[in-house]
């Protein structure tokens, strides 16, 4: 009954076959009352070919030890699990008896290290053995025991995400921080079953204006370095004479004003030769009319220090004091 029943999920037994194991046909009806069935529901379809390396996926997959043990692969008893990069593995076995003493239920490797199964007891009150991998990659090792063992299997945690153009990647467990190279923009990431929550935008790159390159010509570099040291010497020339040329000005502009304020006040305090005129008062009451015609004449007479008396001898004069009137006030 069990290499025709075991890890099916229904058999039927002919009474030929039962009569060929020396059982009479009177105990057929009670054959029922001796069977000690054990099931566990599990969703999905049992894997059938264990020799290739198996994808672990979001969903749960499972397969029976001893299909592992009777697969003819050149690793019988050996089964390897794989996900994508950045998940984990989490293996489940469902022992189907109570008792697990003395059940070799076989183990995980998983860089070349062998690990041992967690044993807890489940909801259905029935033991299994748990192991979560830390890589994408492990493999089963079935144990030899006569005992059918369910093995479950799926993959955990959210795949590895390619780094956006002009972006740093930093992953730590569920949590991941996508930054910028050249701004200080940042996504901050986290894992909730196999899926990423979150977004992530486009890194801006800070513009260059481009760089014009003007092409070489040859026999052309020498003129090209001596025109250019030519224009140097002609702009310093120049902005000399500029220099000069507004110290220069700036001078003129300084002498005229100054003439021209000059010019101004004399205006202002001499007498107007056409037509004011002026008397030279002595201080014994003289007055020497000047006029335009006779001013020179005039003056020279008044300050003649001699005198003539009426006999014509000459007589020292005193010196005397004139005082200039302008008439112009005086009545005519």
């Amino acid at each position: 009954m069990e290499s025709q029943c075991s890890s099916q999920r229904s058999c039927t037994i002919p009474m030929s076959n039962v009569v060929e194991n020396n059982i009479t046909p009177d105990c057929a009806k009670g054959l029922a009352t001796l069977m000690d069935v054990t099931h566990v529901c599990v969703k999905g379809q049992p894997l059938q070919d264990m020799c290739r390396t198996i994808t672990a996926v979001a969903t749960k997959k499972f397969f029976f030890s001893k299909q592992a043990l009777q697969e003819q692969c050149s690793s019988s008893g050996y089964v390897s699990l794989e996900a994508q990069p950045g998940q984990q593995i989490l293996v489940k076995i469902i022992l189907l008896t109570d008792n697990n003493e003395h059940q070799d239920i076989g183990g995980v490797v998983e860089d070349g290290i062998e690990h041992a199964y967690m044993i807890s007891t489940n909801n259905d009150g029935r033991l299994e053995g748990d192991y979560t991998s830390k890589s994408q990659s492990i493999t089963l090792k079935i144990g030899s025991t006569e005992e059918t063992h369910i093995v479950l299997f799926q993959a955990t945690g959210c795949i590895e995400i390619e780094a956006p153009q002009n972006a740093v990647v930093e992953r730590i467990g569920d949590a991941m921080v996508v930054r910028c190279r050249f701004t200080e923009q940042v996504w901050n990431l986290k894992c909730i079953g196999t899926r990423w929550i979150g977004a992530v935008g486009t890194c801006k790159v800070p513009t260059e204006p481009p760089i014009i390159e003007i092409p070489k010509i040859n026999g052309q570099d020498n003129n090209l370095n001596e025109r250019t040291q030519e224009s140097e010497i002609i702009t310093k020339d120049a902005i000399i004479g500029l220099i000069v040329s507004a110290t220069i000005v700036l001078c003129c502009v300084v002498f005229g004003i100054g003439y021209l304020c000059s010019k101004g006040i004399k205006r202002k305090y001499l007498p107007n030769k056409d037509y004011e005129k002026c008397e030279m008062v002595a201080v014994d009451g003289t007055i020497a009319h000047m006029l335009k015609a006779d001013n020179v004449q005039t003056w020279q007479n008044t300050m003649n220090p001699t005198m003539s008396r009426n006999d014509h001898v000459p007589v020292v004069a005193m010196d005397r004091d004139f005082i200039t009137v302008n008439t112009n006030n005086l009545s005519q």
